[in-house]
């Protein structure tokens, strides 16, 4: 059986996992947390977009793949409730690389950073046989509002902000430009791919008023980053198909595109909207300043994910999303 992603995960969880001196939450969840002072922690996280495995460069602009290579990093600080602040970034440049491609790089990361106050305090520079960009990224949060992956309980009311599934058919419109869409339909698609938009104020509020209690960001995809959640909780969980939010726009798109319901909301990923569980007795709805959706509640049956249907049937389903090594 080919091993995955998160097998090589797990192995590597297992090896560090004597090592931790000032770590509080390692490996395991959106970000490692480590000890800081009065009463505040630090966020630090890390990814990695290679040319031909995350991103072509014949549908994707260099400034483009600035903004995503920070905004996946700052998604991740955001889904534990905290506040991105200093960044380092890495290019791997091919030979041949021009001054004006890092310009344009650089014009995306800093496009975004901006926005978020977010200082870009150096990196590194390497020779590499294709294009890569690192960005490391430390954050800060209040220790007591940090937000794990763990910690839903049987009971649980999951939620979503936003849409699901736009960004995923937004890179299918990317790679068939040939598909007859209104131009409305396919720039809003493209969009939701080429810049996503971390929902870090959405996230500070969700930590600070305690109403979660776990989070993660939907980037492998909702059926794969739920199960993320399951696993660190050693609990299971149904969707309820017809609560999951899609907007009309997707759902014009998809029978052009070929593509169904599964295929962009339960596995496509990069949305990067918040994923998350609140008890049951918490009026999440009037307690935040912005739309969340109900999508189903967290059960005691470990590590099983059921979706309920439109007509009320209940079957079991398997985590599939994006992994590295199996995609």
């Amino acid at each position: 059986m080919q091993e995955g992603e998160f097998d090589f995960i797990r192995q590597i969880r297992k090896l560090v996992a004597d090592s931790k001196k000032r770590t509080l939450i390692g490996i395991g969840d959106d970000a490692a947390v480590i000890r800081g002072r009065r009463k505040r922690v630090y966020l630090f996280t890390t990814d990695t977009l290679v040319e031909d495995v995350h991103f072509k460069w014949r549908f994707t602009t260099a400034r483009q793949i600035g903004w995503r290579a920070l905004a996946v990093n700052v998604s991740d600080i955001a889904a534990m409730g905290g506040c991105p602040a200093v960044a380092l970034v890495t290019l791997g440049l091919p030979r041949g690389t021009s001054s004006s491609k890092i310009d344009e790089i650089y014009r995306g990361i800093l496009d975004l950073s901006s926005r978020l106050d977010i200082e870009i305090a150096g990196g590194d520079i390497v020779r590499s046989p294709i294009f890569f960009i690192t960005i490391s990224l430390l954050g800060e949060a209040e220790a007591d509002k940090v937000v794990l992956r763990k910690g839903a309980k049987p009971g649980d009311i999951i939620y979503v902000t936003g849409s699901i599934g736009s960004a995923a058919t937004g890179l299918i419109c990317l790679m068939r430009k040939d598909v007859p869409l209104r131009s409305e339909v396919r720039d809003f698609l493209e969009g939701k791919w080429l810049f996503p938009i971390p929902k870090v104020e959405e996230a500070r509020q969700i930590a600070t008023r305690n109403l979660s209690t776990a989070m993660i960001d939907i980037s492998d995809g909702l059926s794969a980053d739920l199960y993320h959640i399951l696993e660190e909780s050693e609990v299971g969980a149904e969707l309820w198909m017809n609560k999951i939010p899609v907007d009309e726009r997707t759902k014009e798109a998809l029978p052009k595109l070929g593509k169904s319901f599964y295929d962009v909301v339960l596995e496509g990923g990069e949305d990067y909207e918040l994923l998350f569980t609140s008890s049951a007795d918490r009026d999440v709805e009037k307690s935040l300043d912005f739309p969340v959706c109900a999508i189903g509640k967290i059960v005691p049956d470990r590590l099983k994910l059921w979706l309920i249907d439109e007509k009320g049937e209940k079957r079991e389903i398997f985590p599939r999303g994006w992994d590295h090594f199996l995609s």
